[in-house]
């Protein structure tokens, strides 16, 4: 990999939301939405919200290794979530360029970021970690018959205050709507 794009990376993984913040921009700046992309749209970011709420009531971070729910499809569903909500605010932008633009940065970010949370959970989870990376992917879901170990905990969920990522999700799809209504005058 060149210097340039590890310094990208590098630079992405340590500044998360300042780096996908340019994204989130070109899409409200560039928006052209249609009432069918809106619709499309908000109904992928609130079945992505709902991914992450399922998510985050598994996840105990470093505590003990989250295998059940969605962390049997997936090791990373929180960021399988926030691609699919991504994606739905892409829609309701229905704007390609701008689109095109965030899938890259997403990617550019959550590669880096997914890389660098295995390497630091492996040491903790030893062996348990290698069997169920051995079984589920790193991003993309895929059904798999590995062992549940945990059970959903709206406690957990809360410890992750998801709740404001629900307000920030609803914001961004009023935002959208509100484009809608300016451009529709």
């Amino acid at each position: 990999m060149n210097t340039t794009y590890t310094k990208l990376e590098t630079w992405c993984l340590a500044n998360r939301k300042l780096a996908t913040a340019p994204a989130f921009i070109l899409l409200l700046v560039f928006a052209k939405p249609s009432a069918l992309s809106l619709t499309i749209g908000a109904i992928m970011v609130c079945l992505g919200e709902m991914g992450r709420t399922w998510s985050s009531g598994y996840i105990d971070k470093n505590a003990k290794l989250a295998t059940a729910g969605p962390y049997r499809f997936t090791r990373n569903p929180l960021y399988f979530f926030n691609a699919v909500i991504f994606v739905g605010f892409c829609m309701m932008a229905y704007n390609l360029w701008a689109a095109l633009f965030g899938i890259i940065s997403f990617t550019i970010i959550y590669r880096a970021t997914m890389r660098s949370e295995a390497e630091f959970i492996a040491p903790i989870f030893g062996e348990e970690f290698t069997k169920w990376t051995a079984v589920v992917p790193m991003f993309w879901p895929k059904w798999t018959n590995y062992p549940a170990q945990g059970q959903f905990s709206w406690a957990l969920v809360g410890k992750h205050r998801e709740q404001k990522n629900a307000l920030a999700m609803l914001a961004g799809i009023i935002l959208f709507f509100g484009i809608y209504a300016i451009q529709s005058q």
